[in-house]
């Protein structure tokens, strides 16, 4: 196509090498093809599982992250004498759990130290066994802040112990 510009060739690539009559008419096909395309890369992105899949690790990892502090803060942070509050978080869409500790945890724990119970969590989980796994995980904790900070007779519970399900 001597003398034909990058535009017209690209049109070319529709119209199997047939000349357009009516280039308003090929420019008009080509927004009707765009147009499906986006109407199905939007709404199978609207499908969680696929969207979940292609969301990169360190994105969700930073997401779940910031829900579990926000979460904390709101229900649990400085709301105990002792500022021993603390939220275990698990998301099941994002397939990943955080620990977060009050300023005295957050201290006399270092954070190797949950390893166990996010050892305990991830494995229930991984066999579909999440309130399994949450009640081994908060069974470790229990362990680790009995040796850090032993109850006493003037303990009291300052904060609920339920499970909050998002």
């Amino acid at each position: 196509m001597p003398g034909s510009t990058r535009a017209e060739t690209k049109f070319g690539w529709f119209s199997n090498g047939w000349e357009a009559s009516d280039p308003s008419l090929l420019l008009f096909a080509v927004l009707i093809v765009e147009t499906v395309v986006f109407l199905v890369v939007r709404y199978a992105l609207a499908w969680m599982p696929l969207r979940m899949a292609l969301t990169p690790t360190g994105t969700r990892a930073r997401r779940v992250r910031r829900r579990a502090i926000q979460y904390f803060k709101v229900g649990a942070e400085r709301r105990t004498t002792a500022r021993v509050g603390i939220l275990l978080y698990l998301s099941l869409d994002e397939r990943m759990a955080e620990i977060v500790a009050d300023e005295a945890i957050h201290k006399a724990v270092p954070a190797e130290r949950w390893g166990d119970a996010m050892a305990a969590l991830v494995d229930e989980v991984r066999q579909g066994r999440p309130a399994h796994g949450m009640a081994a995980a908060v069974a470790s904790i229990g362990k680790i802040l009995s040796e850090n900070f032993p109850k006493t007779e003037a303990d009291r519970n300052e904060l609920p112990d339920r499970l909050i399900e998002l």
